[in-house]
């Protein structure tokens, strides 16, 4: 079945969208290898309305909301405040996330959100995107690959010293 998919730039009004969907996905893919504290302090300080809000009102950072017939389904955010290892010098825009609500993944909403991602650093005249993924998820990697990303360096994330992975720094070139 082909869904209508509809992106659009996020504004302080979907704070609670991003939250809801930033929640339930980040469970998701992480509930099986930390504990319940863990994760929910990480919510708390990640994925709160708080948290979400100042987000939204820093220029640094951009959300956009996917949309699968009409409902929200998948958020991503763009950062242009970071550096990756390895590209200091490179006018470089940060994908810090796609996150897509596990039942829509596969519906082509997050290929699409991904070409919106390219399209903005595109006409924002940066010349390359980059992320961080973790090592242990083979689907995104696989979907970033596809997509044309390749990996380029390896990082170790961690948060509160409860939570430490391996991950994998990706890099899209624009301009060659």
């Amino acid at each position: 079945m082909e869904s209508n998919i509809f992106i659009r730039q996020a504004d302080i009004e979907d704070c609670k969208v991003i939250v809801d969907i930033g929640r339930k996905t980040f469970k998701e893919a992480y509930s099986e290898i930390s504990n319940h504290g863990v994760i929910e302090n990480y919510l708390e300080d990640k994925f709160s309305e708080g948290a979400i809000a100042s987000e939204l009102n820093n220029t640094c950072v951009t959300f956009y909301i996917g949309f699968s017939d009409n409902a929200p389904v998948a958020f991503t955010t763009l950062r242009n405040d970071r550096k990756a290892r390895g590209l200091e010098q490179q006018n470089a825009l940060e994908i810090e996330g796609i996150y897509v609500l596990k039942e829509f993944q596969g519906v082509k909403v997050g290929r699409e959100m991904l070409t919106q991602s390219i399209a903005v650093a595109t006409s924002a005249g940066y010349d390359l995107i980059w992320l961080q993924v973790w090592q242990k998820n083979m689907k995104a990697i696989q979907f970033y690959q596809k997509a044309g990303f390749v990996i380029y360096e390896t990082a170790v994330s961690g948060y509160r010293n409860e939570i430490t992975q391996s991950d994998f720094l990706m890099r899209f070139n624009l301009y060659y």
